[in-house]
């Protein structure tokens, strides 16, 4: 059919793509209590058939988005761009404020992380530009072009994360 332009994706999910953190998020001036998920993270590529006749090997994406979750896994997700926070590093732990509140996580417990909120949406957006990091410089050959990570926080709510690799 001419004129119709072909989309290939490939998504990978559930199984060992997953992690346990603890975390809080600041919004509308409150502050959540300290809590934690058993998150969920999916991940989907888009891009044109390479010579063997695949989008992205399967078992790769799945491999280094797991590699990703790993760091992440029972940890305390500590955003370090939240200006609502402040936030004391100590030899061996991390001081934490908001508002009257105040936390001290052991430094070794703690994955810092370059976001604004702890949310799914800006957890989407780390591991999204983690993955683009690896795919770029370990697989430069890959002919994708779009990449979009979800985060799922419970059943019934995840959180996703879409961008463009350019490489069209």
């Amino acid at each position: 059919m001419a004129g119709n332009e072909i989309r290939r994706k490939v998504k990978v999910e559930g199984g060992y793509l997953h992690f346990s953190a603890a975390h809080f998020i600041t919004y509308s001036g409150k502050c959540e209590r300290l809590h934690g998920h058993n998150y969920g993270v999916l991940v989907e590529v888009e891009g044109d058939l390479g010579p063997d006749k695949l989008v992205f090997d399967f078992t790769i994406l799945k491999k280094r988005t797991k590699e990703i979750c790993q760091r992440l896994d029972h940890h305390f997700l500590l955003p370090m761009r939240n200006p609502k926070l402040e936030l004391i590093a100590g030899p061996d732990s991390w001081e934490v404020h908001y508002q009257e509140r105040r936390y001290v996580f052991p430094r070794n417990d703690v994955i810092e992380l370059p976001i604004e909120n702890s949310t799914a949406e800006m957890l989407a957006e780390y591991i999204a530009h983690e993955l683009i990091v690896v795919l770029t410089n370990e697989y430069p050959m890959a002919r994708l072009y779009y990449l979009t990570v979800g985060v799922e926080e419970a059943p019934t709510q995840m959180a996703y994360y879409s961008t463009s690799l350019n490489n069209r």
